[in-house]
C-alpha cells in the first residue's frame, strides 16, 4: 500500500468517482426515463422494473465471483472492464427498438454494477492508507448520486431536444473517457497475480454478514426511488422535467451527505450507529411519500432530501466498514458479498412494486414496504454486536 501525493489522490478520487457513476447510472436511468421507454417501445411499468431487476439481480449473482476475481486481477483491469460494459450497456439502452434489447442493456449494466465497488475499493485499500481512507470512500461513492443530480438535470432535457439515444451516446462517452484516463494514471503495479492466496483466503468476518443483511434492506427499501419519476408525473400530475429536478435535489445533496457520513464514521471508528440513524431517516422518506401521495405534492422534495441523506448514503459507511474490517486482501471479496446483500434487495422491489401499482393503481402499498424494510434495517443494526474494533 502506498499513500499517494494530494494531486495523485485527487485524481485517484475523481476516477473512482466517475467509475461509480456510469457504472450505477447504468440502473438509475431505468427510473429516472421510464416514461420515455414505455411510450417509445409500449412496454408495462413492470417491463421497466423487470428490466432493472435483471441489472440489479444479475448483478447481485456476479458479484461475489467478480469481488473474488477482483483481488485477484487487481483493480485495475477490473475498472477498466467496469466502464466497458457500462459503455456497451449505454449503448444498447439507447438503440432499443424493443424489450429484449433493453435486457441486453441490462445484463451489460449487471456486469458494471458488479465490478464497481469491488474495483474501486480495491485500489482505495490498495493505494491509500488507514486514515485517509474515509474521505476518498464517500468522494467515490457520492459519484452515484453525482450522476443522479446531473442525470436528473440534463438528461431529461437532452431527450426532449435530441432524443434518447443522444443522451445515451453522450453517457457511454463519459464511460470511454474514464477508461482513458485510468489507462493513464491508475497504477498497474497489483496486477495480474496467478497466486492461490484468493481462494485459500480465510473465511470473511461476520460482520460483514451482517452488513450485507442490512444492505439488502436498505436496497430493498431505497428501489422505491425507481419509481419517483413515475409517481411525480402520473399521481401528482407534474411533468417529466419537474420529475427530473426532484430526483436531482436528491442526488446533488447525496453528495456531501456520502462524504460526512464516511468521514464521521472514519473519525469515530464506528459504523453500527450510523447505519442505525440511516436507516431511521430511510423510515422517515417513506413516511413523506405517504404525505406527498395524498396530501402536498411537495413532500416529495422532503422525501428526496431524506433518502439523499438516508438510503442512498448508507453505501459510503458501508464500503468503509468492509475496507476496514476485511483488509486489502480481502476487500473484493468483502464488497462481493456485500454487494449480494444490497444489489438483491435493489432488484427484488421494482417489480414487485411496479406489479403493484400495475394492480391497485396506487402508490401507497410502495411507501408502507419501503418503510418496512427500513424498519428492518433498523432493528438490524440494533441487534449487531461487531466482533472487531469497528465499533467500539
Amino acid at each position: 500500500m502506498k499513500d499517494t501525493g494530494i494531486k495523485d489522490r485527487a485524481v485517484l478520487s475523481t476516477i473512482l468517482l466517475t467509475t461509480m457513476g456510469v457504472a450505477t447510472f447504468t440502473a438509475l436511468s431505468l427510473g429516472l426515463l421510464a416514461p420515455v421507454f414505455i411510450e417509445d417501445l409500449g412496454i408495462s411499468r413492470s417491463d421497466v422494473g423487470v428490466v432493472f431487476s435483471v441489472n440489479t439481480i444479475g448483478a447481485a449473482v456476479l458479484s461475489p465471483v467478480v469481488g473474488r476475481y477482483t483481488d485477484r486481477l487487481g483493480g485495475r483491469i477490473a475498472l477498466l472492464s467496469v466502464v466497458g460494459a457500462a459503455a456497451a450497456s449505454f449503448v444498447l439502452y439507447g438503440i432499443a427498438w424493443s424489450l429484449g434489447v433493453l435486457l441486453v442493456g441490462s445484463l451489460f449494466g449487471a456486469v458494471a454494477q458488479a465490478g464497481a465497488n469491488p474495483s474501486t475499493n480495491k485500489l482505495i485499500a490498495d493505494e491509500l492508507p488507514a486514515g485517509s481512507q474515509g474521505v476518498v470512500v464517500g468522494i467515490k461513492q457520492s459519484g452515484v448520486q453525482l450522476f443522479i443530480f446531473l442525470g436528473g438535470i440534463v438528461v431529461p432535457s437532452i431527450v426532449i431536444w435530441w432524443g434518447r439515444g443522444a443522451a445515451y451516446l453522450i453517457l457511454a462517452g463519459v464511460a470511454i473517457l474514464t477508461a482513458v484516463a485510468a489507462l493513464a494514471v491508475v497504477s498497474a503495479s497489483d496486477e495480474p497475480t496467478d497466486s492461490p492466496s484468493v481462494e485459500a483466503a480465510p473465511q470473511l468476518p461476520p460482520d460483514i454478514w451482517w452488513i450485507s443483511v442490512y444492505g439488502f434492506l436498505l436496497g430493498f427499501a431505497g428501489s422505491a426511488t425507481v419509481l419517483y419519476a413515475l409517481f411525480i408525473v402520473e399521481q401528482l400530475e407534474r411533468g417529466l422535467v419537474v420529475a427530473g429536478y426532484v430526483i436531482a435535489v436528491g442526488g446533488f445533496l447525496g453528495i456531501p451527505g456520502r462524504i460526512i457520513w464516511a468521514r464521521h464514521a472514519e473519525r469515530s471508528g464506528e459504523f453500527r450507529k450510523p447505519l442505525l440513524t440511516i436507516a431511521l431517516i430511510s423510515v422517515g422518506a417513506s413516511a413523506s411519500l405517504m404525505v406527498a401521495n395524498s396530501g402536498p405534492w411537495w413532500f416529495v422534495v422532503v422525501a428526496a432530501i431524506l433518502t439523499a441523506v438516508g438510503s442512498s448514503s448508507w453505501n459510503s459507511v458501508g464500503m468503509l466498514g468492509l475496507i476496514v474490517i476485511a483488509g486489502p486482501a480481502a476487500a473484493g471479496r468483502a464488497s462481493g458479498v456485500v454487494l449480494f446483500g444490497f444489489l438483491l434487495g435493489l432488484g427484488a422491489g421494482p417489480p414487485l412494486f411496479g406489479r403493484m401499482v400495475d394492480a391497485t393503481g396506487s402508490y401507497m402499498g410502495v411507501w408502507w414496504l419501503a418503510m418496512g424494510a427500513s424498519t428492518l434495517g433498523a432493528i438490524v443494526m440494533l441487534l449487531w454486536r461487531p466482533s472487531q474494533k469497528a465499533d467500539d
